[in-house]
């Protein structure tokens, strides 16, 4: 059952919307409001889709113009290297899982974390409604789909919860989960969010093992940044993420509009409306949780990231003795917070 948004949340994206005349702030299409908008490229993980529709739904209102940003933001894809892109300086800011943040930041790339949209992972491990698996014990002898990055998590969980790797047969996995109606898998990990979200708006009955309530924690939709551009623009990066917290705040409480404008006007071409509607209400008890819950939206977590660093250690993806705040700045959406 889906939770609803924190009261505090709405009220903080109405709010957003709503004193701007009061304080003073130029109107949107004056020459003073355009002339102190400083440009920002965010460099997106993926396709446009309602999983950055609150970045949208920031623009179409009026939240980052209000605010003195001026974002663009770049699809992502299959073919593109985001945290490449921003490392290089094509775009400022981007949005990554954590997982290849970490890797990134041991490989030496100048990275620093400043947010993170969904503060828990809707990764999951799904299987049909009419042959669920309940627990990872009961992976022994079935097949399941995996992501080739995330095989060695996924070894290290079915480790720990007593069975041998090789009890457990991974195959690499494909963005259409449709081989589990089909049954040629018995199982397969993705995020409940968004291929979850494809099957069940086809009538496919799911159930979910959520990994980080099985003891793998992730954090995605996480926002960074390369840390000489985050330490000359800080009063750009602190309203960005004051806009983009405000922004969010209210594109979860208006699902709908913001579907529509992804479906209409800002996504990739060909986003069905239902899905997209379906997937940001599916999206909202990831993202308005923890942190985001008690800080405000987009805010981080250090004893969070120490934890998810401390199993990618374990499993063997990170080496070094890197710790949250080597990693996290939280300063940035702190000071965006607090405002």
């Amino acid at each position: 059952m889906l939770k609803k948004i924190s009261r505090r949340t709405v009220l903080k994206a109405g709010a957003a919307l709503g004193v701007a005349g009061a304080m003073g702030v130029p109107m949107l299409g004056s020459r003073s409001a355009l002339a102190a908008e400083a440009k920002v490229s965010f460099q997106l993980s993926w396709i446009k889709s309602i999983q950055y529709g609150g970045y949208f739904a920031g623009i179409e209102n009026g939240i980052f113009k209000k605010h003195g940003i001026d974002p663009t933001f770049v699809s992502g894809g299959p073919n593109i290297d985001p945290v490449g892109n921003v490392a290089s300086g094509s775009s400022q800011l981007g949005d990554r899982p954590i997982g290849p943040l970490l890797v990134a930041k041991e490989k030496g790339i100048p990275i620093k974390v400043i947010g993170t949209v969904f503060q828990k992972s809707p990764f999951s491990i799904m299987s049909l409604a009419e042959k669920p698996i309940k627990s990872i014990a009961e992976l022994k002898g079935k097949t399941v789909m995996v992501a080739t990055s995330g095989m060695p998590l996924m070894r290290n969980l079915i480790a720990d919860s007593g069975l041998k790797p090789e009890e457990v047969n991974m195959v690499p996995s494909s963005p259409d989960p449709s081989a589990l109606v089909s049954g040629q898998i018995d199982a397969y990990c993705g995020y409940l969010t968004n291929q979850g979200v494809i099957l069940e708006t086809r009538g496919v009955k799911l159930y979910a093992l959520n990994a980080q309530e099985l003891g793998l924690p992730e954090t995605t939709g996480t926002l960074y940044g390369r840390e000489d551009y985050l330490k000359d623009n800080k009063d750009t990066v602190v309203k960005f993420l004051k806009a983009a917290s405000e922004s969010w705040g209210w594109a979860l409480a208006h699902p709908d509009e913001t579907a529509k404008l992804m479906v209409e006007k800002y996504g990739a071409p060909g986003l069905d409306y239902k899905a997209q509607l379906t997937e940001i209400k599916a999206s909202t008890p990831y993202i308005d949780v923890g942190a985001g819950k008690t800080k405000g939206l987009l805010a981080l977590d250090l004893p969070l990231f120490d934890k998810i660093i401390e199993v990618y250690r374990k499993a063997g993806m990170v080496k070094s003795n890197i710790k949250a705040a080597d990693i996290c700045d939280p300063s940035f959406i702190d000071a965006a917070l607090k405002a």
